[in-house]
């Protein structure tokens, strides 16, 4: 809000109308979406045998940093599964098992596609109706394992 000049209280004054409203909305829209286009890449890497690679996402800015610290990325042995097992084989059935964390991506995906498509006007009625996709499109993410 701060970038683009919006204040809170002209928010609550003017509504749809305050200066910078749509500016910032469109700024973190599209942070939001870059975030699952960059979660669902991850995840195809993954799936696919590669690299998470998480430095992709963060390149150009300070403070994040990957270290490799688990027990498995220093060579130890997963004693669960009897001994040392291939790295992307671990990952992929980590992601497996744990898919349902990336389940809300679902709806929040549908979401910014209806605030896209009234033009970042967060006042429209349109975005407090359900979406009767939604079940079948989680259903499809679900079965699929991909989001």
């Amino acid at each position: 809000m701060a970038e683009s000049g919006l204040k809170e209280e002209d928010v609550f004054r003017y509504g749809a109308e305050a200066e910078g409203l749509k500016d910032a909305v469109f700024k973190v829209a599209t942070r939001a979406s870059d975030h699952l286009i960059t979660a669902r890449q991850m995840l195809r890497s993954v799936q696919g045998g590669g690299e998470v690679g998480h430095e992709f996402e963060y390149g150009e800015e300070d403070g994040h940093e990957y270290s490799s610290t688990s027990a498995f990325d220093r060579g130890e042995d997963d004693v669960r599964c009897g001994g040392n097992i291939d790295k992307n084989a671990r990952q992929k059935e980590e992601v497996e098992r744990a898919f349902g964390v990336f389940m809300p991506a679902v709806p929040t995906g549908l979401w910014l596609q209806r605030l896209e498509g009234v033009d970042f006007d967060v006042f429209m009625g349109e975005l407090r109706r359900k979406d009767w996709r939604l079940p079948w499109k989680a259903w499809v993410a679900y079965r699929r394992r991909m989001f």
